[in-house]
C-alpha cells in the first residue's frame, strides 16, 4: 500500500479514536450485564489455541437487582479459544467479582439481598461458544457464525448476575484491506429473567470492531451492545446495554490488550478499564 494512503489511514483512525474518547468521557451511563464480546477474529489466524487472563475495575457501577450502584472489581478474567481448519471452540468469563456498593437506587428484588455495607463476591457470567467459518478464511471479504450459552453460574442472593441460562447466536461479515481488520455481526438471544410473568427476553445483539495493524502496537476500536425491542421498559436483570470501546493491543505470539469502555444506554457502564495478557499455544 503506498505510503500516502497508509499515512491518510492511520490519520482517519487517530480522529476515530479522539472521537470515541470524547464519547466515553461525556456519556452519562452505568450498567449491571456485560454484553457479549465481539467474536475475535484474530482467532482464526493460526490454527491452534489462545488464552487471554486479566483484570477489570468498573466505577460507578449498577448492580440492578441489588438495586444498589458503586464499585466492580473483576479478578481472572479469561478467554480461552481453541480453532482447528474452520472451526474454533471457547469458554470465557470472569473467575471472581468483587462489588463494593457506595449507594442504593432502587429496592433490591425479591430473593437478592438488600444493600448492608458489606461487599458483594461472586463469579462472572461464563460463556461457552462454538465459531464456524462459512467462507475461506483467507478471502478478503469472510463470513463466521456464532452460537453458544451463558451458564447459570452466578448466585441470585448476591445479585451480581442472574442464576439462568442465556443462549446467543450471531452471524459476522469480516473485511481484510492492508493494515486494516474491520467487522461487524448481528444476531439474537434467549435470555432467562427474573421475572415470574416472562420467563425470558429476545434481545437483538450487535457488535462491530476495527483494528489497524501498525507491527507490533494494534489500535483499536469496538462498540457491542444487545437491546430488547418487545420491551417497553428494561428487565431488572435484563436491561438494554451498549458500550464503545478503544484500546491497544501491544506484542506477537505473547501479547498486552489495555481497554477502556463506556457505554452510550443508561444501563450501561461509567467507566470500565481491562488489562489482558494474552498468548497463543500450539498449532504451526
Amino acid at each position: 500500500m503506498p505510503a500516502l494512503r497508509r499515512s491518510h489511514l492511520f490519520r482517519t483512525f487517530r480522529i476515530g479514536l479522539v472521537l470515541a474518547v470524547g464519547l466515553v468521557v461525556h456519556s452519562d451511563a452505568r450498567a449491571q450485564l456485560r454484553p457479549l464480546d465481539p467474536i475475535g477474529w484474530s482467532t482464526f489466524d493460526r490454527p491452534g489455541g489462545v488464552f487471554l487472563m486479566g483484570v477489570a475495575a468498573h466505577v460507578d457501577q449498577r448492580i440492578s437487582l441489588a438495586g444498589a450502584y458503586g464499585r466492580l472489581y473483576e479478578l481472572g478474567v479469561f478467554q480461552a479459544t481453541w480453532s482447528y481448519e474452520r472451526v474454533a471452540v471457547r469458554i470465557g468469563g470472569t473467575l471472581y467479582r468483587l462489588f463494593d456498593g457506595q449507594g442504593v437506587y432502587d429496592d433490591p428484588v425479591t430473593g437478592t439481598r438488600a444493600p448492608d455495607g458489606t461487599l458483594r463476591e461472586d463469579w462472572g457470567d461464563i460463556r461457552v461458544s462454538t465459531l464456524i467459518w462459512l467462507t475461506n478464511p483467507k478471502d478478503r471479504v469472510s463470513f463466521a457464525f456464532r452460537f453458544g450459552s451463558r451458564l447459570p453460574t452466578t448466585d441470585n442472593k448476591e445479585g451480581l448476575g442472574r442464576d439462568q441460562a442465556d443462549f446467543f447466536t450471531t452471524v459476522g461479515v469480516r473485511l481484510r484491506d492492508g493494515p486494516w481488520d474491520l467487522s461487524a455481526e448481528g444476531g439474537a438471544g434467549i435470555n432467562g429473567t427474573r421475572d415470574p410473568q416472562h420467563e425470558q427476553i429476545d434481545p437483538i445483539l450487535f457488535s462491530g470492531a476495527a483494528v489497524y495493524d501498525a507491527g507490533s502496537v494494534d489500535p483499536f476500536l469496538e462498540f457491542t451492545g444487545q437491546h430488547d425491542p418487545r420491551s417497553e421498559r428494561d428487565r431488572r436483570g435484563n436491561e438494554n446495554v451498549g458500550e464503545v470501546r478503544v484500546g491497544v493491543q501491544v506484542g506477537g505470539q505473547q501479547w498486552l490488550r489495555i481497554m477502556a469502555a463506556r457505554g452510550w444506554t443508561s444501563t450501561s457502564p461509567d467507566l470500565g478499564v481491562t488489562v489482558l495478557f494474552g498468548t497463543r499455544f500450539g498449532g504451526c
